[in-house]
């Protein structure tokens, strides 16, 4: 944590600078020299994004990494995403994704390599792949909701972040790219993408009493987005008592770009509605040396939230031109959504 606190009040200046001109330009009135401060409220996540940090995140030479998820456990950060031979090509997920664990002591990185924790298996529901990997802790018990083929979401269940692990023999949602959140009364609700007969890839969303199940869909499965729009790779969090979303923007129904970063939120889980249309995250990222990276594809944002809620991290999964894909972390000035 120290580090990660030096690493924002490095940056403090110029996000303060920023407040100060939304205030000033936000509207007529102004303070009064006695008036108490007035945090000013930021509009997306994009506002408090800082540079990524360049020595940070996780890669692994011959690998492809993708779909991070993050927890953290006594003072360590354990990293779980999806990886599989580079030899293989992007298009490899389809058989060879399993689910690694890495880990650091900073937020940031650089995560190093710890173990394998689930492979694909043969005559059950997972015999594809392991991909689309979430961890979350649901009261005592570590909860790992992965994917097999498209629409079948199912978890393994551990006492411990290292495992072992219970795999369950069946799927627990027809929905792909789960986001699951463990509310306070340790129900669950997962939020997640489904392509329907016309090929529109639907934001739909299932809650559970505990995370064994039952999963049922909320709204019949209609799209729970506005306006029809689509997504992938979405991740969710609890803030300002309301369910906040940010995902790829699929065809850029949005934001105008296609698989930009796009932010949504809603009171009741049903009721979406967009942030912004200025697009969270582009393809481009700025690293804290000043340089930048231009990547192929930035997918699968994940968000890191503190024990106030607040935004710290970003962490997407980045594929340079040459490949492999590796994790970026991008640190957050401790974000707060409004509505």
């Amino acid at each position: 944590m120290h580090n990660e606190m030096n690493f924002l009040h490095r940056y403090r200046p110029a996000v303060v600078l920023a407040f100060f001109l939304a205030a000033v330009s936000s509207g007529p009135a102004a303070e009064t020299a006695n008036a108490p401060a007035v945090k000013v409220e930021k509009r997306s996540l994009k506002d408090c994004l800082l540079p990524a940090v360049k020595n940070g995140g996780f890669r692994m030479d011959g690998y492809i990494l993708w779909c991070p998820s993050v927890i953290k456990v006594e003072g360590t950060y354990h990293l779980f995403a999806s990886r599989w031979p580079a030899e293989h090509g992007l298009g490899g997920w389809t058989r060879f994704s399993e689910c690694v664990r890495a880990t650091s002591t900073n937020l940031f990185g650089p995560y190093a390599f710890q173990e394998i924790v689930l492979q694909k298996r043969t005559n059950n529901w997972d015999d594809s792949r392991v991909h689309n990997v979430k961890i979350v802790k649901a009261g005592s018990k570590y909860v790992l909701y992965h994917i097999d083929t498209a629409n079948e979401t199912g978890f393994a269940v551990a006492d411990s972040v290292t495992g072992p692990w219970v795999r369950q023999d069946r799927i627990a949602m027809r929905v792909s790219n789960p986001a699951p959140l463990v509310r306070a009364d340790l129900s669950v609700y997962v939020f997640g993408r489904l392509r329907d007969a016309a090929g529109v890839n639907r934001g739909i969303a299932f809650t559970a009493p505990a995370y064994e199940g039952p999963y049922a869909v909320l709204a019949n499965g209609d799209n729970l987005l506005p306006n029809n729009a689509e997504l992938e790779d979405p991740t969710i969090w609890w803030a300002n008592d309301q369910y906040n979303l940010l995902m790829n923007d699929w065809k850029g129904k949005a934001t105008g770009t296609s698989k930009a970063g796009v932010q949504y939120w809603s009171k009741d889980g049903v009721r979406y509605h967009l942030m912004s249309a200025e697009p969270v995250f582009s393809k481009t990222v700025v690293y804290d040396d000043k340089t930048s990276e231009t990547f192929s594809r930035r997918e699968r944002p994940f968000i890191f939230v503190n024990e106030k809620s607040e935004v710290t991290a970003l962490f997407t999964a980045c594929l340079p031109p040459g490949g492999p894909a590796r994790i970026v972390v991008q640190p957050v000035d401790r974000y707060v959504p409004g509505n």
